[in-house]
């Protein structure tokens, strides 16, 4: 069973970042992360690489006051005396590499979270166009996503509850002084663990937060199963499942079930574009081009994550029959309880091969007692995929943001 794939945050990404007005001072060569080369770019607000030095094109905010509830942010020690980073206000964000992964690992290394969208490998893997960027603020790990124009959060900020909310009212200010408008601020992917902390009224009114009228949204929430019940398969509910892999098994004795590795990769690329050549044979010609952008993404999160999968700690494995790959699968343990499935894809000509693959992924976490294979993205056809597998419960997850005035 396919994961969610390129989530709802990358279906949204803005490739075109446009600069806003006021007046501007004079623009450095900079690397500019949506182009990916050096540039005059007078919509970058990156750190001259060579210089280390702003580049901001709103100097008129550069001297703006924060107030006096923001927590200060915490200098970082890096290898590299200059590195890029956004510029808002007197705050700093450092660029969302692989090299902040040990970082985010040690502020949420005493969470006990279920939801996929909380993990390292998931953010990393899907953020493509949009940037990413972070700091530490309050000892919070903060999350920053720059879409176009506008900034948000990714995650609410992790750490401890004590620290939660502070960080929060602090990354707000981040916000509010980048955007134009104060309604363009939110945090995604909020869990009801931290919706519980903010203590909102009827009225979207807390003591907690700068303002009034906050609202929480309720997002797709994602799909948790017994990893027992999905190894097993056993009773009616699972008769269909069982019986197309026994079909599978059958038409395919000569099948071969390998742990992914760096050889695996061409064949990987080639059944990426068999499969979205296949997908596209059967649309509506309105419908191709949006499915192209939306492939084009997915397939972008999936070239990061061969790239750094053993940074990232991941599992994959690998569908061979006769020499050539008709399936692959990548997750990872979100915790000592719970395993996430990231990606999984098999040849459409090949029944079968899709249970068969996702039941023996599935093994392989088996010390795990959940199994999370994301949400669905609100579309029809995959919600009733991850319903037929009979969950046993769903993972809510909130979007933070003001309130329509």
């Amino acid at each position: 069973m396919a994961a969610s794939g390129a989530r709802g945050r990358a279906a949204q990404q803005s490739h075109a970042k446009t600069a806003r007005s006021g007046p501007l001072r004079t623009i450095p060569v900079c690397i500019c992360p949506t182009h990916h080369a050096e540039v005059h770019c007078g919509a970058c607000m990156l750190g001259n690489t060579e210089s280390g030095e702003t580049v901001t094109i709103e100097p008129h905010r550069r001297n703006r006051p924060l107030p006096s509830y923001v927590a200060p942010v915490t200098t970082l020690r890096t290898q590299h005396q200059a590195q890029r980073f956004l510029s808002t206000g007197e705050q700093r964000l450092l660029p969302f590499t692989i090299d902040a992964k040990p970082l985010f690992d040690s502020h949420l290394r005493n969470s006990d979270f279920v939801v996929a969208d909380l993990s390292f490998s998931n953010n990393f893997m899907w953020l493509s166009r949009m940037s990413g960027f972070y700091q530490i603020i309050a000892d919070c790990f903060c999350l920053f996503s720059l879409n176009g124009n506008q900034l948000g959060m990714l995650l609410p900020p992790i750490g401890a509850p004590d620290n939660q909310l502070k960080a929060l009212r602090s990354c707000i200010a981040v916000m509010d002084d980048y955007n134009n408008a104060p309604d363009e601020t939110r945090i995604d992917y909020v869990t009801p663990d931290f919706a519980r902390l903010l203590e909102l009224d009827g009225d979207g009114g807390t003591r907690h937060l700068p303002q009034g009228g906050w609202l929480l949204e309720p997002a797709f929430p994602d799909y948790l199963y017994r990893g027992i019940d999905l190894i097993e398969l056993r009773g009616n509910g699972y008769k269909t499942k069982r019986s197309e892999i026994n079909q599978f098994c059958r038409a395919y004795p000569q099948h071969v079930v390998e742990p992914l590795q760096h050889h695996h990769w061409q064949g990987i690329r080639e059944l990426l574009s068999n499969w979205m050549r296949a997908r596209v044979a059967g649309l509506d010609s309105t419908a191709v081009g949006e499915f192209i952008a939306s492939v084009e993404l997915e397939r972008q999160g999936i070239e990061r994550a061969l790239a750094h999968y053993d940074a990232l700690g991941l599992q994959g494995l690998c569908l061979m029959i006769d020499g050539r790959l008709a399936g692959f699968t990548i997750g990872e343990r979100l915790n000592a309880s719970v395993a996430s499935i990231l990606i999984e894809k098999t040849d459409f000509a090949i029944p079968g091969a899709a249970q068969y693959l996702f039941r023996e992924f599935v093994k392989t976490f088996a010390d795990c007692r959940y199994i999370n294979v994301g949400d669905d993205l609100g579309l029809e056809n995959m919600r009733r995929v991850k319903m037929s597998y009979r969950p046993a419960m769903f993972a809510e997850k909130f979007t933070l943001r003001r309130g329509d005035h």
